[in-house]
């Protein structure tokens, strides 16, 4: 989940700044959030897919589909 989150991250070219201060929280948060250090809440994984136009179920591995159906 997280490898996809940071590639996502990256390929929209937003910096761990950027996505710290559209969640609301510090770029240490962040930054442990995407390695792996911290669980991510629901409320946090919900703005990420909305921030990149995914699904939960893709920032989770569950599906393979990157963007959502429209």
């Amino acid at each position: 989940m997280f490898k996809r989150i940071k590639a996502l991250r990256k390929k929209e070219h937003y910096t761990q700044n950027q996505m710290a201060e559209k969640l609301c929280i510090s770029r240490r948060t962040y930054a442990n959030y995407e390695r792996g250090v911290h669980a991510m809440p629901v409320e946090v994984l919900v703005v990420i897919a909305d921030t990149f136009g995914t699904s939960l179920d893709y920032l989770t591995g569950r599906c393979q589909e990157e963007r959502k159906a429209s």
